[in-house]
């Protein structure tokens, strides 16, 4: 009898927590959109993310400082001393021979990038064969992951010359980050100039690329105060019909340092992006096309309480606009179409963590609160009264859906002489699907001082997007009833880093239960959201950078991934989640000319898992292995840079999507001149 008073005092518990927990975030979104963004662009208060500071203390090595950031690095928010960390530096990113974030992102180890189409016009990225909705995705440590689809993940409001660096954090990490990372998750850095300087580039190319670029990073003398701003505009008539693209993008990016106030960090970002998107969803309608436009937002705050503890603490919003033309412009459109897909949107959130150090480790603790929404006329729960849609004539909202997120998290980290432990456990909450407990243990020890060997097991789990849910149309099936994903990795591996050799291996292994993917029956020609029972996963990677003296070469870089999964499609077509990335070999070279002309040159062979349907044929097409090579060549002093881009050097034909066709050979050419 008692258990079952207690039973139903605890059911009535969790209901009120619930439905206070709801409104309270609600009213919190409100006053963040309506009030943080104006005041902080009106009284230009620099705020920043998180800064990491070093802690003297005796006999501890840091091991989760393996790169020294001014904002919150996804190794940091994570809480994991053991797993590797690739990075990307300024360096390598302005000599690399692409145009945006996605295309540089394709040269990495174990990082599939799946595009739609070129230069950053629509990619799903995937980490040791995740979906995209699978993988974490930070500007500056803010979570600005989109709810609605993975599709829109990289629709970031900056420029490739914006960014200082990129990182990219392989594994689960889940109980301080919540449940999306099952890969792993990608931190874009901006902001890190070490002096005052502007800079303008304009780029020209084939099938009509133009792109106009300008940054300023203004420094004051102490360096305690420093503003970023930038603005790209780029545009092509596409490389075949109905995939011409235009973007615009600003972003704004303040920060204020001193010891008494701590660390201070705004940011502001706007992108306008419109692209035909042919095929992009479905061969049967090549005439698709989207419009997409982005606002973001976010103040941070992070402050040394004393020697040994630091308070670290975020607030942002995002709201995405998205019109998808399943026949642009009604050409040709058939019977069934009677008006565009609109949806809208908004992320809004609050982050609190606390670091203490002590003797022989640290104690972290913190809560993460997000609230998602979307309005739409295609996704969601029907509205009792129409929305208008903004930016749109004639257009109205008709459903909505509303999720509260909630993440308590704490860990616990031992430094003992060369060994390094971690444990920690989180405990998430939403509306629609109650608690979720997820969590992992960490084990690193120092075999010598420069090489490591490591060993985890994370557990990670992950909700539905709305698109996952809610997206019913000619061509797809819905599930509302879909659970979340679960998934356990068990990763062991060794790192070697010194002043020029960097080495990495990991053999990992993950069993996921309930995967969410796009299925298509032979007998059905309609796409359907399902839960799979299992699919266990067994991959390896490995990378190797060396940096040379005086030589020839500057640097080399080599890498090798490889994934086998245990569940086949032999019945049916997997959208995402069976076709995957068996083998990845990729290598990078930067050496001299003459003077002061070099050339980069990135080389990567893909063999690719699963099959498609042949959509003249309706028969299964395995893909094909293929090769690609870019190269940069170029020449510089001190104020002028001017570069010639090969991409795809020998025209190859390929497909990271069945039936849709990549870009062949693309010649660009472009200056950049420091003012």
């Amino acid at each position: 009898m008692k258990k079952k008073i207690f039973s139903t005092r605890k059911t009535l518990f969790f209901k009120r927590f619930q439905r206070k927990s709801y409104a309270v975030f609600n009213s919190l979104k409100r006053e963040i959109c309506i009030a943080v963004l104006p005041v902080a662009c009106l009284t230009f208060v620099p705020t920043s993310n998180v800064l990491a500071q070093s802690h003297n203390l005796p006999s501890i090595e840091h091991n989760l400082r393996e790169i020294e950031v001014l904002g919150e690095s996804p190794s940091e928010q994570m809480g994991r001393v053991a797993g590797i960390v690739s990075v990307i530096h300024r360096e390598e990113i302005a000599t690399a021979p692409v145009q945006s974030i996605q295309d540089l992102l394709d040269f990495v180890s174990s990082v599939d990038v799946r595009k739609r189409g070129v230069h950053g016009v629509q990619a799903d990225i995937s980490i040791r064969g995740s979906s995209a909705d699978q993988v974490l995705i930070l500007l500056n440590g803010i979570n600005i992951t989109d709810p609605q689809t993975g599709h829109y993940n990289l629709n970031i409001p900056i420029d490739l010359s914006s960014v200082s660096r990129v990182e990219i954090l392989y594994g689960s990490g889940s109980r301080v980050l919540g449940g999306t990372p099952f890969g792993g998750a990608i931190n874009i850095i901006t902001g890190e100039a070490e002096k005052t300087e502007a800079n303008v580039e304009i780029t020209a190319g084939d099938f009509g690329f133009v792109s106009q670029k300008a940054d300023a990073t203004i420094l004051s003398k102490s360096k305690a105060f420093s503003n970023l701003l930038s603005f790209s505009h780029q545009r092509s008539n596409g490389y075949i019909d109905n995939t011409d693209f235009q973007f615009i993008n600003a972003y704004l990016h303040s920060s204020y340092t001193s010891e008494k106030i701590g660390r201070l960090q705004f940011q502001f970002g706007f992108q306008d992006k419109g692209y035909g998107a042919n095929s992009f969803y479905s061969l049967a309608y090549p005439n698709q096309y989207d419009k997409n436009r982005t606002f973001f937002s976010a103040l941070s705050w992070n402050k040394k309480l004393s020697s040994n503890t630091n308070l670290m603490s975020q607030m942002y919003w995002r709201q995405f606009h998205d019109r998808f033309e399943l026949f642009r412009d009604f050409q040709n459109s058939a019977s069934f179409y009677t008006n565009h897909n609109y949806h809208q949107t908004d992320i809004a959130g609050v982050k609190a963590r606390l670091e203490h150090f002590f003797s022989i480790g640290k104690t972290t603790v913190g809560i993460d609160a997000r609230n998602e929404h979307i309005f739409s006329n295609v996704l969601g729960e029907p509205m009792k009264n129409e929305r208008p849609v903004l930016f749109e004539k004639d257009a109205f909202f008709t459903k909505e859906k509303n999720r509260f997120l909630l993440n308590a998290f704490a860990e616990q980290t031992f430094y003992i002489q060369k060994f390094t432990a971690s444990g920690g456990l989180s405990l998430n909450y939403s509306n629609d699907y109650d608690f979720n407990m997820s969590g992992g243990i960490d084990l690193e020890y120092s075999l010598l001082p420069a090489l490591k060997c490591y060993a985890s097991v994370n557990h990670a789990y992950r909700l539905p997007t709305f698109t996952d849910l809610y997206y019913t149309t000619a061509t797809h099936i819905s599930n509302p009833d879909l659970k979340p994903e679960h998934a356990t990795v068990f990763e062991a591996g060794l790192k070697y880093s010194d002043n020029q050799w960097k080495v990495n291996s990991a053999f990992y292994y993950r069993m996921a239960n309930d995967v969410i993917d796009w299925i298509k029956m032979p007998d059905s020609v309609k796409w359907e959201s399902r839960n799979y029972t299992k699919i266990n996963a067994f991959g390896a990677d490995f990378s190797a950078q060396y940096l040379f003296n005086n030589s020839f070469l500057r640097r080399a870089q080599l890498s090798y991934s490889y994934l086998n999964q245990d569940k086949n499609s032999a019945e049916y077509d997997s959208r995402y989640a069976l076709d995957y990335l068996k083998h990845k070999l990729t290598l990078g070279l930067n050496h001299k000319v003459y003077k002061r002309i070099s050339m980069n040159w990135n080389l990567s062979w893909q063999d690719r898992n699963g099959s498609f349907s042949d959509f003249a044929t309706n028969e299964k097409v395995e893909y094909k292995p293929f090769f690609l090579a870019d190269v940069r060549a170029q020449w510089s002093n001190e104020k002028i840079v001017v570069y010639v881009d090969v991409n795809n050097i020998f025209d190859k034909r390929y497909e990271d999507f069945g039936g849709l066709p990549q870009a062949g050979r693309w010649i660009n050419t472009g200056i950049r001149v420091n003012l």
